[in-house]
């Protein structure tokens, strides 16, 4: 396994870490105040990275328990498809245990999607440092998690989480969404304050909603004197003239944070973590390991651009056989730099 897996799993914990801590969950760390923080985008990832962690798994199952009308369904599901069944399964299984803890049926849409990864997954120990503990029959799964072939103790929810500073400006999206109420208004208005403008087209993809739902929102902006908008239906570019009188109309006095589409960001990390714990050759180092390589070089890069924000400028590095060990490494911790500079 490559020496540096350790190390991009810790800085991409922590930039996790830090927005947790900005939603309201119980961790010692400073909060994110710079970038927008995606709520469903963050429950994905730690789906994803909270693996190699059991703290910050925990710790969001815990604020879920509490909070877990803040969040989207359909923005859980679509996000969790861009990284792997894996994920899709593990963030069944935490919703089932939140539905459990609440006594009532909570994402069933969700839930029910994820069971469909069951069936392309193995029985594993949830936690990847812990497997010695179930291969032993040390300990007693817990049941919700068993019935998602995941191997773990009994979670350890305090319950100490607290709801989202929406003073906060990193909080923007939870607090348009309680200003906007249900629906997309909330989220594409949180897009065309921080992230500029866009053609209805671009905002759905980069939200990861229906077009069909973000195109009346911003008929009705537009309508409202809210939005600007050029061009018609299917090329039509919105944007807000003067983001900051809108700001202050909604209250909004602090500068806006950064927009970065996080369920894009955490898919590129989460590729390259998952590509590096599977390597076990140390010396692997083939043909085709360096074309696997230079095309999962790509695939990241275009990934990490796609997340916008500084990243859009992300440069592609010498992908060259004789560079191919260092380019990946390279461009990651390029990339997770410039995201742990807006967010902890």
């Amino acid at each position: 396994m490559p020496s540096w897996l350790d190390e991009l799993v810790t800085k991409t914990s922590k930039i996790i870490y830090a927005q947790w801590a900005s939603l309201g969950a119980n961790v010692t760390v400073g909060p994110t105040r710079n970038a927008v923080v995606d709520p469903e985008a963050l429950v994905v990832a730690t789906c994803a990275f909270g693996r190699y962690d059991a703290r910050i798994f925990d710790e969001g199952l815990d604020w879920l328990i509490l909070n877990h009308r803040l969040l989207k369904p359909w923005r859980l599901k679509r996000i969790a498809r861009l990284l792997s069944p894996e994920v899709q399964r593990t963030l069944g299984a935490v919703l089932d245990f939140v539905r459990r803890e609440e006594g009532r049926d909570l994402f069933p849409g969700v839930i029910e999607e994820s069971r469909q990864a069951l069936g392309m997954v193995g029985e594993e120990s949830l936690f990847f440092n812990e497997a010695r503990l179930f291969e032993t029959a040390s300990r007693t799964p817990d049941p919700v998690f068993a019935g998602w072939k995941l191997l773990r103790g009994e979670p350890r929810t305090r319950r100490h989480s607290e709801v989202p500073d929406t003073t906060n400006g990193a909080n923007l999206m939870i607090r348009l969404r309680k200003y906007y109420g249900t629906g997309a208004k909330g989220d594409v208005v949180t897009y065309l304050l921080t992230a500029g403008a866009g053609s209805g087209r671009r905002i759905a993809r980069r939200l990861f909603y229906n077009q069909g739902s973000v195109y009346p929102v911003l008929e009705d902006l537009v309508d409202a004197a809210v939005v600007e908008k050029q061009g018609g239906r299917g090329s039509a570019l919105y944007w807000i003239k003067d983001p900051r009188a809108i700001a202050r109309s909604l209250g909004i006095e602090e500068e806006f944070p950064v927009f970065f589409v996080w369920g894009e960001a955490f898919r590129a990390l989460y590729r390259v973590a998952e590509e590096l714990r599977a390597q076990t050759d140390s010396s692997a180092g083939s043909f085709l390991e360096k074309e696997r390589s230079r095309e999962l070089i790509a695939k990241v890069v275009t990934e990490l651009r796609d997340s916008g924000g500084p990243l859009a400028g992300l440069t592609m590095p010498d992908i060259g056989v004789e560079n191919l060990p260092g380019a990946l490494e390279q461009v990651i911790f390029e990339a997770l730099d410039t995201l742990d500079k807006f967010s902890t």
